[in-house]
């Protein structure tokens, strides 16, 4: 066993965390956290309660510990969960009056007989779901003697078969996986001498923490409770590892403070990753809106480049000068239109939840590191024991100062954008209601003179007919007509309904002809050169 490869009680932390309150999170999305950006358009009912099956398939089938979940243990049914916002599920009396379920197991590695104890801690905080689990070698054994050594290959005892990664575990909100030893006095004295010693020794312990030959991608490097800090994973482009750290105690005073701060520190990474989660949906709500905005841009281009199809003839056209098949049309638009336009409202509104959500979050994020970082300089008794400052949390601040700001101007910015589609949506709506509208009238007034004139016609016929007997000679009274050319006689009602007819047809000629000379003498006098 090579000593630069030993560490001293090493750690496996899972902080992972999963929707309760599908309404109050805003989540609408199936929980499926091996998705890079989870579809707005699934309705898949989300299991609250699948975090505590995951943690139990984890423990009994891949890490071969007798300890599970149950109805006596866990306070599965939400009537009787206690209010709150930050509740412990665990049932006390059924686990010896702990508050977390408590784990041990013993294995042989490298040829040390080695007990591993741990806990599982189920909590509800706010509206998720949050499950600490730890799994390490102790610190000190039965004796109150430290335990030995170990061989950095230990960590593949805490993940077999990647049961601990993100594509595993599957929470809704996502994880953290903290990887915590203590350093040897060697290892500190390498440490001191190459800046790039612990970013080789983290990597190594991930060889060995995890299974295959691809690893996350290193993000920075770090200091946290004084001691060294690695994290791996971009915040910006999250991938299958999820959020790794690895933790290097160099320093008593570091481990007291974790101990301590151990509840705030799930906090934090609650926080951390409903504002990555809430970002990563928003690029999914981007895309569908893009597309959405996209259909909405073409098709009112096309509605009225067909519109405008034959431009010359239509100015010859009274009213907008529509055919029947394209007024129809344009009604079609006006009721396919208003529904498209509450889609698109919809997506906009999830976006600016999303936006909501990583406000919220940071802002939490933040007061709880402040909360912290107060804390930490009013006690004393870190602060003297050494020059270190323990209460520099720049490490952990870099998400809430520059990684949530830009996530949060984004989505900004693509709101912004994307307005303008329900502005677009608005005009051309207004536009084609405006065109039926006139289309619709001038046919109207169409219709209204045509019965009119109609209206004139019959009513003059009717005049004509009530007096065309009167002007008929009646006398002398044997007096008839006949037809051209023969000698048939001519009724006289029939005389009386020609008559009629005639009249009425000139009156309609005579009505017709005023209204078509009213059309074009503006336009006569249009081409007159002085008026």
């Amino acid at each position: 066993m090579n000593p630069d490869n030993q560490v001293y009680a090493p750690n496996v932390h899972l902080f992972a965390f999963h929707v309760w309150d599908t309404l109050s999170s805003g989540s609408n999305s199936p929980a499926n956290s091996q998705q890079t950006a989870l579809p707005p358009t699934s309705n898949s009912r989300i299991n609250p309660d699948r975090l505590w099956e995951q943690c139990n398939e984890i423990l009994q089938n891949k890490l071969n510990i007798d300890a599970k979940f149950n109805q006596t243990n866990l306070l599965y049914n939400r009537t009787t969960q206690p209010p709150g916002t930050r509740v412990n599920l665990i049932i006390e009396a059924a686990v010896n009056n702990l508050d977390f379920l408590p784990l041990a197991k013993q294995i042989k590695h490298d040829n040390q007989q080695i007990s591993l104890t741990g806990f599982a801690q189920p909590l509800r905080i706010s509206d998720s779901y949050a499950l600490g689990l730890n799994l390490r070698v102790p610190e000190k054994q039965a004796d109150r003697t430290n335990t030995p050594n170990v061989d950095l290959s230990i960590f593949r005892e805490f993940n077999p078969d990647n049961c601990l990664l993100k594509k595993s575990v599957n929470s809704y909100f996502g994880q953290t996986l903290l990887l915590t030893a203590w350093l040897t006095e060697p290892q500190k004295a390498a440490a001191e001498e190459d800046s790039q010693y612990i970013k080789k020794l983290g990597q190594d312990c991930l060889k060995s923490f995890i299974t295959g030959e691809d690893l996350p991608e290193f993000y920075r490097q770090g200091e946290l409770f004084g001691s060294p800090i690695l994290e791996y994973g971009n915040p910006n482009y999250p991938d299958e590892f999820g959020h790794i750290l690895i933790w290097f105690f160099d320093s008593q005073t570091t481990s007291d403070i974790w101990d301590i701060y151990y509840p705030d520190f799930l906090d934090l990474c609650l926080y951390r990753h409903k504002v990555i989660c809430a970002y990563q949906e928003s690029r999914a709500y981007y895309s569908e809106i893009r597309k959405e905005y996209e259909k909405i841009a073409l098709d009112i281009d096309n509605t009225f480049q067909y519109l405008q199809g034959d431009a010359a003839q239509k100015q010859q056209l009274k009213g907008a000068g529509l055919k029947e098949e394209e007024l129809e049309h344009l009604r079609r638009k006006t009721i396919e239109m208003p529904p498209r336009a509450v889609k698109y409202t919809r997506l906009l509104i999830d976006l600016e939840i999303r936006q909501n959500t990583i406000a919220i979050n940071a802002k939490n994020y933040q007061k709880k590191l402040n909360q912290i970082s107060l804390d930490i300089k009013s006690k004393t008794v870190y602060n003297d024991r050494d020059t270190k400052n323990y209460s520099d949390l720049s490490f952990l601040k870099l998400f809430s100062q520059e990684t949530c700001p830009r996530f949060s101007e984004q989505i900004k910015f693509d709101l912004g954008y994307f307005k303008h589609g329900t502005d677009l949506l608005d005009k051309a709506m207004e536009a084609i209601r405006g065109v039926v509208a006139i289309e619709e009238a001038y046919r109207d007034a169409e219709l209204q003179a045509t019965i009119q004139i109609v209206g004139s016609a019959l009513g003059f016929v009717g005049i004509v007919a009530s007096v065309a007997p009167y002007l008929i000679k009646q006398d002398p009274p044997d007096r008839k007509f006949y037809f051209p050319l023969s000698n048939i006689e001519i009724p006289s009602f029939m005389i009386v309904l020609l008559i009629s007819l005639g009249a009425g047809f000139g009156v309609w000629i005579a009505v017709w002809a005023i209204g078509q000379l009213k059309k074009i003498l503006p336009k006569i006098k249009q081409r007159l050169p002085f008026r």
